[in-house]
């Protein structure tokens, strides 16, 4: 790809920010910013300490989590995944979710790709990794989680992709990647 520097005809100025709320898990600042015409806009930013979620297929079945997000109001089928602690490396972090919501302990863990998440308002950056000779034992779950294991045959994965079973987009990228990588 291209030097940025080919692309600052299009970037904004940062003219003023305010914290607007510091919390435990995001922060969000209000930011004035001059545009490249010249004119100003407001943009509110949420900043993230990132994430990662986990491909885990055993046995040719891709293992899911259901659990109730507040933030749709819905129950989710999704991929493990949690949020990265500070000081923590992202592998480490695949590591232990694997262990905490599905009780997987992997062999090898491969990074398979990284991506914003919503970035016309978020820095939230994703690390997709694949575990491999997964092995499992009891789930280690944090207090306040309360989710539920799913296997999905890897033949059904299309169908249930197509029938819009995955609403969140870490998942989807996940399903496509099995679906690419196993021809199916």
């Amino acid at each position: 790809m291209d030097n940025d520097q080919h692309y600052d005809h299009l970037k904004e100025e940062l003219i003023s920010s305010e914290r607007i709320f510091d919390g435990k898990v995001i922060k969000v600042d209000h930011s004035r910013v001059k545009l490249p015409n010249g004119a100003e806009a407001d943009r509110e930013i949420v900043y993230h300490k990132g994430a990662v979620c986990l491909i885990a297929v055993q046995d040719h079945q891709m293992l899911f989590v259901r659990q109730y997000r507040v933030s749709t109001e819905e129950f989710l089928l999704e991929i493990p995944a949690g949020k990265i602690e500070e000081g923590e490396a992202p592998i480490e972090t695949a590591r232990k979710e694997l262990r905490e919501e599905v009780g997987g302990t992997a062999g090898e863990l491969k990074k398979i790709q990284s991506f914003y998440v919503s970035p016309g308002f978020s820095n939230e950056y994703v690390h997709l990794y694949e575990a491999a000779d997964v092995s499992f034992k009891p789930q280690e779950l944090d207090d306040d989680e309360f989710l539920d294991i799913v296997k999905i045959d890897l033949d059904q994965l299309r169908v249930e992709l197509e029938s819009g079973a995955f609403k969140d987009a870490k998942t989807i990228v996940a399903v496509q990647h099995v679906l690419a990588t196993h021809n199916l």
